[in-house]
């Protein structure tokens, strides 16, 4: 029998990273500096392992490649992928991110074997005066690019930003998260990550950050624009975000709200705020803020119960 998918997070340490997510979700983590939180990823970089206990201490990578499972567990747009097509992750932004770009799945596939990366984010929480970086100044141009690049801090854009923004980025935006941020990053299943600039400083390690600029010039795309929207007070279920890449609806439970799974595609919930339970006939779990999980494309009905507030992701 089928059931809600649940994954063990894969942390990651980062100069720039803090201690939010332990403190925002509760959560028992030993280390500092955690800037990463994978909470549902087939990636090589870090792959989830699945606890229910009908998968046997199964990963995420793994049931992906099963193709016996595949229709019934991922859906029928999963059949032909190479790879499980989305990644999601908490990101805690105790210092600036470095200033970085993402390639087109073109550039990603040809040079890195990898997918590319367009990407959106929701601000969870995050300072009075939190700000991104997103794309340069008017003025930069094909022309001046290079120098540009060179002075990225004084020629890139800066954005003001508060709980509940939801921002787009697309593969070949130049952009940053600032320091004093957490939030939920929906993804292609990508770790391809050129930076141009790193506030000068050093790594966990001591040592300066690898910087790519040569590669960041070939696919910057000077065009690429995002629209800020806020959902901080909506209460009503509407879709957010269309991609070729996947689909996102926010969703707002009071009490208690049937759905049903699409043999189409998985679906991925992020629970943003509250808690509740996911419940089917013979399956029942506690979640809350932070929570992320996996409903099997041919699950069926299935009952989301409390008082919540989630994002819906699927293909």
């Amino acid at each position: 029998m089928l059931e809600p998918i649940f994954f063990k997070p894969v942390y990651k340490q980062v100069v720039w990273g803090g201690n939010n997510i332990k403190k925002y979700f509760n959560r028992d983590i030993k280390e500092d500096n955690i800037g990463e939180s994978w909470e549902l990823s087939a990636h090589t970089s870090g792959i989830s392992q699945i606890v229910n206990d009908a998968f046997n201490n199964k990963n995420l990578y793994e049931i992906f490649n099963d193709k016996t499972k595949r229709k019934e567990i991922f859906g029928t747009k999963c059949l032909n992928m190479e790879r499980f097509p989305i990644l999601i992750k908490f990101i805690d932004a105790q210092d600036n991110l470095s200033v970085q770009v993402h390639p087109n799945d073109e550039y990603a596939e040809k040079y890195e074997n990898d997918s590319g990366k367009n990407e959106v984010w929701y601000i969870m929480n995050c300072k009075e005066d939190a700000k991104i970086v997103y794309g340069f100044k008017d003025e930069v141009n094909s022309n001046n690019l290079a120098n540009a690049i060179e002075d990225v801090e004084n020629n890139a854009r800066y954005i003001n930003v508060k709980k509940g923004d939801f921002i787009p980025i697309p593969a070949g935006s130049i952009h940053a998260i600032c320091s004093g941020i957490l939030l939920c990053e929906i993804q292609q299943s990508s770790d391809v990550t050129y930076r141009v600039f790193d506030w000068n400083r050093v790594g966990l390690d001591g040592k300066p950050r690898q910087l790519h600029k040569e590669k960041a010039k070939e696919v910057i795309n000077l065009n690429a624009k995002t629209q800020i929207s806020n959902y901080f007070n909506t209460k009503e279920d509407i879709n957010i975000y269309n991609s070729i890449n996947f689909n996102i609806d926010l969703i707002n439970i009071k009490n208690t709200k049937a759905e049903n799974s699409s043999k189409e595609s998985f679906i991925a919930y992020i629970v943003l705020d509250g808690d509740g339970k996911v419940k089917t006939q013979q399956f029942e779990k506690e979640i809350k803020a932070g929570s992320v999980f996996l409903i099997p494309a041919e699950l069926g009905e299935y009952l989301l119960e409390g008082n919540m507030k989630l994002m819906r992701v699927y293909l």
